[in-house]
């Protein structure tokens, strides 16, 4: 076909249909460039401006979000209600339909996490501080702190997310710590919503909550400040389009408008918006026409920015339009100039072709000529290029096995290595020697004994393939390292086999890694102690020994005494030294076969096995005492730590086991209440104790709710007049099932549970209350007197709260006197003073109570504002026959009036002892002599019959 093109159309008639082509179109390119130029531009303009819009968008979301943490920067983080967060985001939620919620998540200390829980179920029963497992929400794993959510909007449909801790995502963990190390603002990846897993394209924008008055400079100031954080859930698709339908930009039907969120590069990015038909590409030539000559002209623009570190992508296209509609100057131009080409080649053609022929019948047989020679040259130039692949392909296959970190291995039909590369002897520090010529077990001769190496020989023998066969090796300089390696079966053109061959690799560190890893998994992080999941597997495997062996089993539970104030004086860091070196102490006082292990703080818990020729005594248990009592050098001070110790026994009888922990708690508590530093071993009565111990505070804590308590008056007389000058509030729990409980039966444990502080707030606003009402119906102005327990006395609104209960009672402050024992004063008396001095201010009066029975210093008597001294009843009681304790009660009566103090005495019971008081000058007296605690009824009744009898100057 071409040979008879050639014969037949002159060079002339080619050469002017070339140039006419070719003016043809250069006009044509011109005229079509100012064309798509003029289109070019306004699309770009539009696209600019729907970038523009969507990045504003953007930033205005950011602002959002940075005045809902605004009101976490206006007040301080613990003092903002979910009402008043609730109050502030509904406006905003409903304003910006695209945010999904808002939420703030706070930082809750395990220590911290029973008391919220406790405080959330009073209102949401069965609220628990969970995280998201296989299947939906479990209870979380005890950590050191939890990132829970604890306000959010709107809260109806989501409540099952209060409590929810959002830490261990690996999106919210990662933008938590993005936030922490630059201090602003930041956003997660796009993540799927648990209770909408189909809503997929939402996205969280976290802003951090420091406390209040603290530095946040740095990385580690703000994580030492950080206490939670604010954040808003935006769904994307939403969001885009509000912001487009705000500008009035979804109007223009000729775009096609794509908005994707995330990174491509760690295989995030997703479309979360798309507005516009879906046109597929032209197909055929259109994909390879220049853009001036092609019929189907697609415009885009791909724009990429970053907000709070997720990438966005915003892509604009234009929808196709027919050429001819923009493009008729230029199709005008490129016909007419071919149309006039086409005949000036023609009318060149007709002069010369009759003088042409003989040159067309030459051109024709050379034209073939060539062919046939290219066709050989073409053959020559493919040998060579087969040859020199071949060789390439060899040379990358030597490099590539030079340059990987794997090497490749080769075994004949006995199993026996032909070839190893050497990457293998020089990771190993290996003998090539004692690897080739031999099978693998050569070097391995457990391989024959073990069931992993028994199961590879009969892969072997069968003629599988293997993989990810791993094994140890010691090389030359003594360092053990771990391989795998990957093996196929070799077989010859006729299907014989011919032995194996593969590919292996070092997997030292990631061998090393997971051993690392299962020691975190069992292992305290601070001591490297066994933690709990350890301790309980050893646990059950020396209670399957005791059993097996009907040897006895101690589990011991230690706990240290004075920690907290090691915690108190120097701190944290001191703290954790000094737990690392009990650790070690009882690690050293124990046996190799015994397990240590760290239950929690500073509670360590050892298990101890009984053999044969090795039988245990509570020696064993002085000498852990002994060891752990020895002195500990804290920060250049000697500091000396006991211990309390509850041992529970096994006899190895199999008895069931399920509680020996328990068991050893409960016997490491009664030791506590002993006086600490000493050892008990657990019996059935302090199971029974125990349990008394938690039926009795289950029941306190709904007692004030069902208003059980009740309060009984004891009234104190002036030994002068004999008339009643005070009266003490007595508390009493008259609960429907155990009757009148005694106050030695709770008022402890409500100290300890913190219940004391509620109950002790309703004393003294149910005693100032009475006292207002007796003075109101007529009785004498009596003084009243209620115990401030140390709880309410470490109460940082003390003052307020006290002053409160006056104004709402409008009893007078000088009819207010606040009992305080010495024990308040002991830890740090600079803040006790300053604290009594406030009281003072008041107007009330302030008494010790139980005087001579704490360890103040008597010297602090002169710096405090007190007003009144009441003896302990265990100095009164013993007055008449014992004269030690009568001369104690004189210096103290001595002592209160040198310092211009009144004296009560307590627990009065006989004449003769009132009559010593009498004689010694003590002011006033309280106890059964004169009146039992009664009803604040009879109490009236009382006071007014010893006002109509007070005539006389004397009680008998």
């Amino acid at each position: 076909m071409r040979r008879r093109l050639t014969s037949r159309v002159s060079a002339a008639a080619v050469l002017t249909l070339v140039a006419g082509v070719t003016v043809t179109g250069v006009l044509f390119y011109a005229v079509s460039a100012l064309e798509y130029g003029k289109h070019a531009l306004g699309f770009q303009q539009r696209a600019n401006l729907r970038v523009a819009a969507i990045r504003r968008g953007l930033d205005d979301v950011v602002e959002v979000l940075t005045v809902t943490n605004q009101l976490f920067r206006t007040f301080p983080p613990e003092t903002v209600t979910r009402d008043q967060f609730g109050s502030f985001t509904r406006p905003l939620l409903q304003r910006y339909p695209f945010i999904q919620s808002f939420s703030y998540h706070r930082v809750l200390r395990h220590d911290q996490r029973a008391g919220w829980e406790q405080a959330q179920q009073q209102a949401w029963p069965g609220t628990t501080v969970r995280e998201l497992g296989p299947h939906g929400f479990v209870p979380a794993a005890a950590r050191p702190h939890y990132n829970i959510v604890d306000y959010f909007e709107p809260f109806a449909p989501n409540r099952s997310l209060l409590g929810f801790d959002v830490g261990p995502l690996p999106q919210t963990g990662l933008t938590i710590e993005r936030i922490l190390r630059t201090g602003k603002p930041a956003a997660t990846a796009l993540i799927s919503l648990a209770e909408n897993p189909t809503q997929r394209n939402t996205f969280l924008i976290l802003a951090p909550v420091y406390r209040p008055g603290v530095p946040v400079a740095t990385p580690e100031q703000r994580h030492e400040a950080w206490v939670g954080d604010t954040a808003a859930m935006i769904y994307a698709p939403q969001l885009v389009h509000k912001i487009l339908q705000s500008g009035g930009l979804l109007d223009d039907p000729h775009l096609v408008l794509r908005v994707i969120a995330g990174s491509a590069a760690d295989g995030g990015a997703r479309l979360v918006y798309a507005n516009g038909p879906d046109v597929p590409p032209p197909a055929g030539l259109a994909d390879w026409l220049p853009r001036w000559l092609n019929l189907w002209p697609r415009d885009r623009e791909t724009r990429s920015f970053e907000v709070l570190g997720l990438a966005w992508q915003v892509q604009v296209e234009a929808l196709p339009r027919p050429f001819l509609a923009d493009h008729l100057g230029s199709v005008s131009t490129l016909l007419g100039g071919t149309l006039f080409s086409i005949l000036a080649a023609t009318l060149m053609q007709t002069l010369s072709q009759r003088s042409r022929r003989v040159q067309w019948l030459v051109d024709a047989r050379t034209a073939d000529l060539q062919v046939t020679n290219e066709k050989l040259n073409a053959d020559v130039a493919a040998r060579k290029r087969t040859e020199r692949a071949l060789q390439e392909s060899e040379h990358r296959f030597k490099r590539l096995l030079a340059l990987s970190s794997d090497w490749y291995w080769e075994q004949d039909v006995n199993f026996c290595f032909t070839s190893i590369t050497n990457g293998f002897f020089e990771k190993g520090r290996l003998d090539k020697a004692e690897y080739i010529g031999y099978p693998r077990w050569h070097q391995h001769p457990e391989m024959l004994e073990t069931a992993w190496g028994r199961a590879h020989l009969a892969r072997l023998e069968a003629r599988l393939p293997f993989s990810d066969l791993e094994y140890p090796i010691t090389g030359k300089d003594g360092i053990t390292r771990w391989f795998t390696t990957n093996g196929e079966p070799v077989y010859d053109a006729h299907g014989e086999f011919r032995g194996y061959r593969g590919t292996g690799s070092e997997i030292t560190e990631r061998k090393l890694a997971e051993q690392r890893i299962q020691h975190i998994a069992h292992h305290d992080a601070l001591t490297s102690l066994p933690n709990r999941v350890l301790l309980q597997d050893r646990l059950t495997q020396a209670v399957a020994y005791a059993n097996r062996s009907g040897h006895s089993l101690w589990v011991l539970l230690i706990d240290l005494d004075r920690f907290k104030f090691v915690n108190d004086t120097l701190g944290h860091k001191a703290g954790d030294e000094l737990l690392k070196t009990i650790a070690a102490r009882l690690q050293a006082s124990v046996r190799e076969s015994d397990t240590v292990a760290r239950l929690s703080g500073d509670e360590f818990v050892a298990i101890l096995s009984e053999y044969p020729e090795q039988t245990l005594s509570p020696d064993v248990v002085g000498r852990i005492m002994r060891a752990l009592a020895q002195p500990v050098d804290l920060e250049g001070k000697e500091f000396i730590v006991t211990c309390s110790i509850g041992v529970a026994v096994y006899e190895g009888d199999g008895a069931p086991s399920l509680h020996l922990i328990e068991q050893a708690d409960i016997a490491m508590y009664s030791a506590k209440k002993l006086g600490r530093n000493c050892y008990q071993f657990f019996e059935q009565s302090m199971n029974e104790e125990a349990q008394e111990r938690l039926r009795i505070e289950s029941a306190l804590r709904n007692a004030l709710v069902r208003q059980e308590f009740v309060l009984h008056y004891q009234p104190q007389l002036d030994l002068a007049t004999g008339a009643i000058v005070g009266v003490e509030a007595l508390l009493r729990w008259q609960h429907p099932e155990l009757g009148m409980v005694s106050p030695q039966r709770f008022i402890g444990l409500a100290e300890e549970t913190g219940l004391i502080v509620p109950i002790g707030a309703w004393v003294m606003r149910t005693a100032a209350a009475q006292a207002k009402a007796w003075h109101d119906a007529g009785l004498p102005p009596l003084r009243m007197a209620v115990n401030l327990s140390a709880r309410q006395f470490a109460q940082p609104d003390l003052v307020q709260s006290i002053a409160a209960v006056l104004a709402e009672t409008g009893l007078p402050a000088a009819c207010l006197e606040l009992e305080l024992t010495e024990s308040l004063f002991v830890d740090d008396v600079a803040k006790a003073v300053a604290l009594l001095h406030e009281l003072k201010g008041l107007g009330v009066a302030l008494s010790i109570d139980d005087f001579g029975t704490g360890y103040s210093s008597l010297s602090y008597l002169r710096t405090f504002p007190i007003d009144v001294l009441k003896i302990d009843r265990t100095f009164v009681g013993q007055i008449a026959g014992d004269s030690d304790q009568a001369a104690i009660v004189v210096s103290i009566i001595a002592l209160a009036h040198n310092l211009q103090l009144k004296v009560i005495a307590e627990g009065v019971e006989t004449a003769d002892q009132v009559a010593f008081l009498r004689r010694h000058d003590c002011d006033q007296v309280q106890g059964y002599y004169f009146s039992r605690p009664v009803p604040a009824q009879e109490f009236a009744a009382l006071v007014q019959e010893n006002a109509s009898a007070a005539t006389s100057a004397t009680v008998l």
